[in-house]
């Protein structure tokens, strides 16, 4: 009874609030052995999904959007940026020349993964091949 009652309160907790069973189903079954530590639902190009903030089993952490079904939409994963490609590094200091990259992230959307460089308030997204995608 004090199992049940515990693991009740734990996903009755404001990280799990807004979680549907299926999401969590997909996070698992994805990254087994995995800790959800935020979840919270999300309206993304008129479509509602979830974004979970997990811990994998390894300690390293990444952001993960879901559609409410459980299937995985994008991984967002914090990366040094001197492990960003060759590629996108010269593409960025040819686009930018006079910025200082500050952080990187490497975002796997089913078979594609592009790289976002922050710098000086702005987000600039790279293909792997160093091809300019985006600024924000």
């Amino acid at each position: 009874m004090l199992r049940t009652t515990l693991l009740l309160g734990l996903l009755a907790s404001p990280a799990f609030a807004d979680c549907p069973k299926a999401v969590t189903d997909g996070v698992a079954k994805a990254f087994p052995k995995s800790k959800v530590d935020k979840c919270h639902p999300e309206h993304e190009d008129g479509k509602d999904i979830f974004e979970a903030k997990i811990t994998r089993a390894d300690g390293t952490k990444a952001e993960v959007d879901v559609a409410a079904d459980g299937s995985i939409l994008q991984v967002e994963e914090k990366i040094a940026v001197d492990a960003l490609p060759d590629a996108v590094k010269k593409a960025f200091a040819a686009r930018y020349p006079k910025a200082k990259a500050q952080r990187a992230e490497k975002q796997t959307a089913g078979t594609t993964v592009t790289y976002e460089v922050a710098f000086a308030k702005t987000e600039a997204t790279f293909a792997a091949d160093g091809r300019f995608i985006e600024e924000e």
